[in-house]
């Protein structure tokens, strides 16, 4: 297959569109003469081996048959490529692939989301919503351009920003045991009955073993799950209590602004304090490179002026 370069397809573009070298020539966005735009076409002619424009005056040319026939393939993407160039720099061009554990994706990014699409119209992510240990893996596989989740430890490999910081909620059903106490319950009480906890090897599981572990006391599991919500469906029935996330704004540092999780037939008491550091970091996780993208920048920016 012969080999075509772009900008001979450029200069038989213009001068097919034209009817002339020179004409062409003053129509480029670049400076460059009409001997240059002549070789150009010349050029192309000659690598594929067919001829595509004759001479049909001193300053005229046509089409043959084959030319018109590439003309009609080449005109729509230069007549297209201003309008593509225009979308890339609005940052809506294409999606933001965005990995998500689903707690930060229903609680953090909705606010973040509508103020980067109230400054650049048309802005959009693509969300995987996952467990927050499989969000590194999506994003190290390339499945991903960044992703919104809490850590432990930081990962290699991948570039981390904290972003703001995550609350721990006793969520206790009305009718149970630890209900009637009328205050927070202690570690020894709550160490008492079955909770249910995320799935075995989570991080969030091993932060509540590890808090368990500290206070001396055994975790019981009533039900494991892998997402908040199921936890926040399943104490609203009755089930068993659960320790589940809420947002707190701000750095660690700066005033936190604290709304604990309301669900119906149940009450909620803050533990956060019982944490190293009082709660856990979130934040944007993104593959080194990415932060020179439009649509990378945006969402960064919105999830800053938001939670940062």
């Amino acid at each position: 297959m012969p080999v075509i370069r772009m900008h001979q397809l450029e200069g038989f573009f213009h001068v097919a569109r034209f009817g002339g070298y020179t004409r062409a020539a003053q129509a480029f966005s670049y400076p460059i003469g009409q001997p240059a735009v002549y070789q150009q076409v010349r050029g192309l002619q000659e690598d594929i081996g067919i001829a595509l424009v004759r001479q049909a005056g001193p300053r005229r040319t046509e089409l043959t048959p084959e030319g018109r026939a590439l003309y009609e393939f080449v005109a729509p993407f230069f007549d297209g490529l201003p309008r593509v160039i225009e979308r890339l720099k609005s940052a809506a061009a294409g999606p933001l692939l965005l990995a998500a554990d689903q707690f930060l994706a229903m609680e953090a990014l909705p606010p973040a989301l509508l103020r980067a699409q109230a400054a650049h119209p048309g802005f959009q992510v693509r969300l995987d919503e996952l467990p927050a240990e499989d969000v590194v893996r999506y994003l190290r596989e390339g499945h991903a351009d960044a992703g919104l989740v809490h850590l432990m430890e930081r990962p290699r490999g991948v570039k981390w920003e904290a972003l703001g910081r995550i609350g721990v909620a006793l969520l206790v059903p009305a009718l149970h045991p630890l209900a009637k106490l009328g205050r927070t319950p202690l570690p020894s009480e709550i160490a008492r009955h079955p909770l249910i906890a995320y799935g075995p090897a989570s991080p969030r599981r091993m932060l509540t073993e590890q808090l368990f572990r500290e206070y001396g006391e055994r975790l019981q599991v009533a039900a494991e799950v892998s997402f908040s919500q199921t936890m926040r469906a399943m104490a609203r029935a009755g089930v068993a209590p659960a320790f589940v996330p809420f947002l707190l704004s701000g750095k660690k540092g700066s005033p936190a602004r604290a709304e604990l999780p309301r669900e119906p037939q149940t009450l909620c008491f803050d533990v956060s304090a019982r944490l190293k550091g009082g709660a856990l970091p979130f934040g944007l996780l993104y593959r080194p490179g990415i932060e020179q993208s439009i649509a990378f920048q945006v969402l960064a920016k919105a999830l800053r002026e938001t939670w940062g």
